[in-house]
């Protein structure tokens, strides 16, 4: 019997899980000088505001974030008390809810899009040429795409 986690194949995926944690880790520390808050709220934040409309359903704030029902009701719940988020009725589905940026959430957004910005040019389109970083979001859109597709969600197409 060979020793575990000697096919080379692994190193593949043990670089991706390293360097996305080693990216999360740099930019937790760029808004923790910012601001105190959690940074899985500053995370639901962040992809809000990238949402179409700045708002989303729960569920799919959940899937895109790769959190469970429990945390994701912890994030939004944390995000209301602190008058960042709104919960809406949704216009077209009255059993759904509708996660909307409050002004307060957009504010925060807009203080951390500067420092974050020059992050992700430092650690990403600063490193990378142009082709790279074309590269690297399709490979990744593909693989996260599939992922949540294997995990029986469907993918949000962007």
């Amino acid at each position: 019997m060979s020793a575990p986690f000697k096919d080379a194949r692994w190193d593949t995926f043990g670089l991706l899980k390293e360097a996305y944690l080693a990216l999360d880790q740099r930019f937790a520390e760029v808004t923790e000088r910012i601001v105190p808050v959690d940074r899985s709220v500053v995370d639901l934040l962040v992809r809000l505001a990238r949402s179409p409309q700045q708002r989303a359903r729960p569920t799919d704030l959940a899937r895109g974030l790769s959190m469970v029902p429990s945390h994701i009701t912890r994030c939004l719940d944390e995000a209301e008390r602190r008058g960042l988020i709104e919960r809406r009725a949704h216009p077209s589905d009255g059993r759904s809810t509708l996660i909307v940026l409050a002004l307060a959430g957009e504010e925060l957004c807009s203080q951390l899009e500067g420092p974050l910005a020059d992050a992700r040019d430092r650690f990403i389109h600063g490193l990378l040429g142009e082709r790279d970083v074309a590269e690297l979001e399709r490979l990744t859109r593909t693989l996260r795409n599939h992922a949540q597709g294997a995990a029986g969600r469907s993918p949000d197409g962007t």
